[in-house]
């Protein structure tokens, strides 16, 4: 049966249809679109997660800002899934070596985690800032040895101990270079309508001891876990006895925590009903409600905002600034999630420690301002 041609440059790359993306790109469309909702993403950073370099290059090539992003900028999209090529690629084209996702994670950070030696040098070689912390506060290096990259850690904290000829950059590009293979298999079966679940290669095979879980290509928290979506490791390892609201480090976030901000909400279910705490506070006082809202989409964080409101969550609990998850859907603009917690008792006019009150954070102008305002009014 013959497909009906892509409509959007995302829909062209989910396809790996590289003429229906060129074809688009000559009737005008614009590489630099910004979808916040369905994709969430720019088609640069779309195809950079896809691992697409004929259709970066075809993006570049039509002047697509290697910067444009809607929350992961291209080059952390690239470095995510380990497309050195890509990186490599964007480099040249000038990408900003220190943009970051919405977490704080840069390309470099990212590269630490998940252990990418090659790329790691590549973005140092390229003047990434080695002291740049995410969101959290913590480095690249930092990073690299809670996630058993020792040796990846020691070359960020003093790269001139790490010449081009010592035994370390022998099988650096291993990793990377198996976690790219494994996500260009994930695409291409998708784009072709097979089932990612029946591609052995796709999905590479974890051992878990408590908390941590390792594959030949990466190592992850379970918190990272959950935050990666990957509902069946989640659930063998809560099956093994492990407490749901695990976390590596005290203040860090809570699985539930990830899972919900990463609008994974078939993880964040199987997380409630093992009786993850809902209303835990990570640094900052945060709580999974505040994190669902932090940068979110109607489609993908409203079924999760509901399900935390209906197993609990507080809708007026304050984060260490007095702030609410009010105030933060306030200032998204989006009129459901508003409707949601007034509807769960969110109150929009108690004060933080600034005097502010939800309410304050309300728009005054655009498409959702006057539904927003009859919402507010409503709960006075």
């Amino acid at each position: 049966m013959k497909l009906d041609a892509p409509q959007n440059l995302f829909a062209a790359i989910e396809r790996c249809d590289v003429s229906a993306l060129e074809d688009l790109l000559a009737k005008g469309a614009d590489p630099d679109e910004v979808d916040l909702h369905h994709y969430q993403s720019t088609p640069l950073a779309y195809a950079c997660s896809h691992g697409d370099e004929a259709a970066v290059r075809a993006l570049l090539d039509a002047k697509a800002s290697p910067d444009a992003a809607a929350f992961a900028p291209p080059l952390v999209a690239a470095t995510e899934y380990g497309f050195a090529n890509l990186v490599t690629l964007l480099v040249k084209a000038g990408a900003n070596v220190n943009a970051a996702n919405e977490s704080g994670a840069s390309a470099l950070w990212t590269a630490a985690a998940n252990g990418f030696a090659d790329i790691a040098r590549c973005l140092v070689e390229a003047g990434a800032a080695r002291d740049q912390a995410d969101n959290d506060g913590k480095m690249p290096a930092i990073i690299a040895v809670e996630n058993d990259h020792v040796a990846l850690s020691n070359y960020l904290n003093d790269p001139d101990s790490y010449p081009a000829k010592h035994s370390f950059w022998r099988g650096s590009k291993k990793h990377a270079r198996q976690a790219a293979e494994a996500r260009r298999i994930q695409v291409i079966d998708k784009a072709m309508g097979r089932d990612v679940n029946d591609s052995a290669a796709a999905e590479p095979e974890w051992t878990f001891s408590g908390g941590i879980a390792k594959s030949q290509s990466a190592t992850q928290d379970f918190p990272s876990v959950a935050s990666s979506g990957n509902l069946e490791l989640v659930k063998r390892m809560l099956d093994a006895g492990l407490d749901p609201d695990w976390t590596m480090f005290k203040g860090t976030p809570t699985a539930l925590m990830l899972a919900a901000r990463s609008g994974e909400l078939e993880v964040v279910d199987l997380l409630l009903a093992r009786h993850a705490k809902v209303n835990h506070r990570a640094d900052k006082g945060l709580t999974a409600l505040h994190m669902a809202l932090f940068k979110p989409s109607a489609r993908v964080h409203g079924p999760i905002v509901r399900s935390l409101l209906a197993a609990g969550a507080d809708p007026n609990a304050p984060d260490d600034e007095g702030q609410r998850p009010l105030q933060r859907a306030l200032t998204h603009a989006v009129p459901a999630f508003v409707q949601s917690l007034i509807e769960a008792g969110a109150d929009p006019f108690i004060r933080d420690r600034a005097g502010r009150m939800p309410a304050d954070w309300a728009p005054t102008d655009g498409k959702h301002a006057d539904a927003i305002r009859k919402l507010l009014e409503a709960a006075r």
